[in-house]
């Protein structure tokens, strides 16, 4: 990753020049004044320098001079306020690679530096800005740009979204990009894991209630639904609600009226609705564990967000994402990854997909102690990953850990281990260490019938 030095007193132009360039992969430091400049140039070494030809304590040309005798193989570029042809050829005489006249275009900054390194453009990637200040980094994989071309499609319907995909994958972030592609984008969005949600408590907050309506109930409370308001609510984990749950979380879609616990009246709403599982609502709803008109009325329009495994193309700048946000929170200048730590993040499982990457990435850059991340900051579960590894696990008799397996041996594992316990699934899935949902998501994915499946003992 290549190092730029903005110097300019302008604070402002710093920090935008500053973040434009961030988020195009450099590192960026900045100097605001002369002084400050020579400091940074001694302590370490940039690829390109943006310099004001006018500082506080110094002009363009003394600038060059000690950017050139304490950094020669920097490329330089001076930024001025004048037009002037004869500037222009001093610079350039004096060393210059080349100069921008202000008021500065960041485009045209980042098309001279990519020249002057000789890097090819970059085609830009996926970014959504969110209110709070935060980008989330959706990659450039087919598989992703498939998913986000069908939210582009269904973001500015009002239609209810169901989002299919695994723990980790980043629904509620595809969520809020719909919500953005929404004519409700002013309005909230608001998130609620159903999940973590405790079954005596999940009335209220999906609902809201009223003082005194039941033990602990000191106060109105209004729910998740009326929060959302206007906007969006998006649901996570929703395959974990209570049948009876499910039942008032049904009236309240189709009266769009919410009721809360202990109030005889209700309120209209206006609220478009998004869901997300990490398991199979339809084979819930056989089971008899999810009401069938519920994942109907859910189910308008249903997205699958495919693993980080198999959008191959998107790990590694996932990674390199996650590496310059660590770097931001944690006060590291961490440049990349060598080749060897690219190929174990390449060809490692990521079971835990984007969340089990960005924690990975972050404590590697915590730990790294050069400029380039290593295998050795990584923990010794992933450090001694290998698709052969996993693959010889798969043939021999004994069950394994899935989450150590390539995903060429997983359908393997997966029968090998349920013919083990008799196609108990929780047994089977305590085993491979991962959870029951999971295991059925797998097994939907890899096509597996125990019946029809062939006996990997037998090839």
């Amino acid at each position: 990753m290549s190092k730029i030095l903005i110097v300019d007193d302008d604070v402002f132009i710093c920090n935008i020049l500053e973040k434009y360039l961030t988020d195009n992969d450099y590192l960026v430091d900045t100097a605001y004044s002369a002084g400050s400049a020579r400091k940074k140039l001694k302590d370490a070494s940039f690829d390109v320098v943006l310099c004001d030809y006018r500082l506080p304590d110094g002009d363009g040309l003394k600038m060059l001079d000690a950017i050139k005798s304490l950094n020669s193989a920097a490329k330089v570029v001076i930024i001025t306020a004048y037009a002037d042809v004869n500037i222009a050829v001093k610079l350039i005489k004096s060393g210059a690679d080349d100069y921008v006249v202000k008021p500065i275009q960041q485009e045209e900054i980042l098309h001279l530096i990519r020249k002057l390194l000789k890097q090819p453009a970059k085609k830009e990637r996926k970014v959504i800005s969110r209110k709070n200040g935060t980008d989330f980094f959706f990659g450039d994989s087919p598989e992703i740009r498939r998913v986000l071309d069908l939210a582009d499609k269904v973001g500015p319907t009002d239609l209810s979204v169901l989002i299919d995909g695994e723990t980790g994958s980043g629904k509620e972030f595809l969520a809020r990009y719909i919500h953005e592609q929404s004519e409700r984008k002013e309005m909230p969005f608001v998130a609620l894991d159903c999940g973590a949600i405790p079954k005596t408590l999940a009335n209220s907050e999906l609902f809201g209630h009223i003082k005194g309506s039941f033990t602990g109930a000191v106060a109105d409370k209004i729910g998740v639904f009326q929060e959302a308001d206007g906007g969006t609510l998006f649901l996570d984990e929703i395959g974990n609600l209570e049948y009876e749950v499910q039942v008032k979380l049904l009236r309240t879609l189709q009266e769009r009226r919410v009721t809360r616990v202990g109030d005889p009246k209700s309120v209209k709403i206006d609220v478009r609705i998004i869901a997300a599982s990490n398991e199979d609502l339809k084979e819930q709803v056989a089971e008899n564990r999810f009401r069938e008109d519920l994942f109907h009325r859910l189910n308008e329009f249903m997205i699958h967000l495919p693993p980080l495994r198999e959008r191959k193309k998107d790990i590694q700048p996932y990674a390199e994402y996650f590496m310059k946000k660590a770097n931001v929170q944690l006060g590291k200048e961490v440049a990349g990854f060598d080749e060897e730590t690219k190929r174990l993040i390449l060809n490692y499982s990521w079971q835990g997909n984007l969340r089990e990457l960005r924690n990975i990435v972050k404590r590697a850059v915590l730990l790294a102690n050069s400029d380039m991340i290593t295998k050795d900051t990584f923990p010794e579960e992933i450090r001694s990953f290998h698709l052969h590894q996993g693959f010889e696990r798969s043939k021999s008799d004994a069950p394994g850990d899935l989450r150590e397996t390539s995903m060429e041996a997983e359908k393997d594992l997966i029968i090998r281990t349920l013919r083990s316990v008799d196609n108990n699934k929780s047994k089977a899935a305590r085993i491979l260490k991962i959870d029951r949902k999971t295991l059925y998501n797998k097994m939907k994915r890899l096509d597996i019938n125990l019946q029809s499946a062939p006996d990997p003992s037998e090839s």
